[in-house]
């Protein structure tokens, strides 16, 4: 696969949707939504195209680890740092890295948040994976979790850079990475869920993640989901988007 890499980096952002399109073609159309969204894995198969052997990963919202190993055994010579702020996902995560023997990954106990420090939690009684730092108008129970603002984690942390972002944080994206304008500036590629509709209040919306991240200097690859509902939309550099051929 290195070499593949080295040969796809250099071509442009053209050339790399016609291999998606190549290999998922009966979900491909050509409105900038695919309506099928993909597997983890195959979501990390393109995602390798851009990114070296051994990157610095970011995971917010590992729930029962499922993704978090994946994404440790996609790049065996990288580092994952996952966040989860439920205790009991918490203890799911790290059980199942364990039971598979992934050891390239650290899991922190905190809700990425705009601010550090505790604060309310609204988990989602009948899909844990859906809770959040959100109020939503449905029945979730209310918690109190500890946060953390990305920036300061990477300077407690010694974390000088993040390759990869991989977030499922049901509706904070925006204000996490607007509170986070240092660690940003490093990272090369970004998968996030993204919102057509209000879930809960203060949801970060797919236009203002959009203007946001490209303003910054990421261009939309593709959003695979439903346009009038939910979706994962992949943001890249937009200089890993430019032809480097000679």
């Amino acid at each position: 696969m290195s070499v593949l890499r080295a040969f796809f980096v250099a071509i442009s952002c053209f050339f790399v949707i016609d291999i998606v399109q190549a290999k998922y073609p009966e979900s491909f159309v050509e409105d900038g939504i695919i309506v099928n969204e993909l597997k983890t894995e195959e979501y990390l198969d393109i995602i390798e195209l851009f990114l070296p052997q051994n990157p610095t990963i970011l995971e917010a919202g590992c729930h029962e680890g499922q993704d978090t190993i994946l994404l440790g055994k996609a790049w065996p010579l990288g580092h994952v740092y996952a966040f989860e702020p439920v205790k009991k996902f918490v203890g799911f995560t790290l059980d199942e890295l364990k039971k598979h023997k992934v050891s390239n990954v650290t899991v922190f106990p905190f809700a990425l948040s705009a601010t550090s420090g505790e604060q309310k939690f609204y988990y989602n009684n009948q899909v844990g994976a859906a809770s959040s730092l959100l109020e939503s108008s449905g029945q979730d129970t209310l918690m109190t979790v500890n946060s953390v603002n990305l920036d300061e984690w990477a300077r407690d942390n010694r974390v000088n850079y993040i390759d990869f972002m991989w977030l499922d944080m049901e509706g904070s994206e925006l204000s996490v990475l607007r509170s986070a304008p240092a660690i940003l500036k490093t990272v090369k590629v970004i998968i996030t869920e993204v919102n057509f509709k209000e879930f809960r209040k203060g949801t970060t919306q797919y236009r203002d993640l959009y203007n946001f991240l490209t303003e910054n200097g990421f261009k939309l690859f593709k959003i695979w989901g439903s346009p009038v509902w939910q979706g994962t939309a992949l943001f890249i550099r937009k200089e890993l988007l430019t032809s480097k051929a000679p």
